[in-house]
């Protein structure tokens, strides 16, 4: 499906959280901001072409679910947040799609340029940190 075929979910606030599983292999030291943080290919939409997962966190937490169940089965996965404001400023649309392993499960649907990447791993916030002993290399 093209990206116009999707629409943006207005009941989805600008201030919502859009969580995104983060793996090991995509986290780097970012010496400019001090900080680990997940590297821009983190957030790609899906090799196959589909748009880019995320977990809205509102869902979750109104299930009474916390976010270290989303990393269950992810071992070693740190999960961080950008909101889904920052995804329409970036010509993103968030739409619901949900999923019977996970209700909370949406889209974000539109080009993923360069600069669009490195805003989403520069501008996200952690959600479940790194693990530690990734300062380590």
């Amino acid at each position: 499906m093209s990206s116009n075929e999707y629409t943006d979910d207005a009941t989805i606030d600008n201030d919502a959280d859009l969580w995104r599983r983060i793996p090991p292999w995509h986290l780097v030291h970012d010496h400019n901001q001090n900080r680990i943080r997940p590297t821009s290919a983190a957030f790609e939409d899906d090799e196959d072409g589909s748009p880019m997962s995320v977990v809205l966190a509102d869902v979750v937490i109104e299930a009474g679910r916390s976010e270290t169940e989303i990393l269950v089965g992810h071992e070693g996965f740190a999960m961080a947040a950008i909101t889904a404001g920052l995804g329409r400023e970036c010509a993103q649309k968030i739409v619901r799609n949900p999923l019977p392993e996970e209700p909370a499960h949406a889209l974000l649907v539109g080009r993923k340029t360069d600069s669009v990447r490195k805003r989403f791993a520069k501008s996200c916030r952690w959600v479940i940190h790194p693990d530690p002993s990734f300062a380590n290399h």
